[in-house]
């Protein structure tokens, strides 16, 4: 657009908008009579709305879909509470059995060795396990598109 022409920028992009009152509206249709380079512009912007406004379609999907997707988000919920609930009792309930276990004068000490080694070793697994599933997590470029 030519210099002259740069007030009317603004009112060609409010025009495209639909964003100009009928003043303006009217000194921008004397301005796009005699000036081809505004109108060339005012047919640009408005070939890139409609573009932009096309492609930017999104059909809403069916209730059916909402409904099952409400369901996996407080089925997700639900379970994920549950997990924590169970890992916090059986933590504690551990916790309690050892103190109680290594407290107890009813056990010799070799008793408490020989139950203690098994516990330590599976405790050991466990961990390493989780370690390794927790680093697999990081790089499986798959965990997120199947669902477990």
């Amino acid at each position: 657009m030519p210099g002259s022409c740069d007030k009317f920028e603004i009112l060609i992009s409010g025009c495209v908008d639909g964003e100009i009152s009928e003043e303006d509206r009217q000194r921008l249709d004397t301005h796009l009579a005699g000036c081809t380079a505004c109108t060339r512009e005012l047919d640009h912007m408005k070939r890139i709305v409609a573009g932009t406004d096309h492609a930017m379609v999104v059909d809403e999907p069916p209730p059916e879909v909402w409904d099952t997707f409400l369901d996996g988000v407080y089925n997700r919920v639900e379970r994920q509470s549950g997990w924590i609930l169970l890992i916090v009792g059986v933590v504690a309930l551990t916790a309690v059995g050892i103190t109680l276990f290594a407290m107890s004068p009813e056990f010799s000490d070799l008793t408490k060795v020989l139950v203690s080694v098994p516990v330590a070793g599976l405790v050991i697994l466990f961990l390493s396990v989780l370690r390794q599933r927790m680093r697999v997590a990081k790089t499986d470029r798959y965990s997120k598109e199947v669902l477990r």
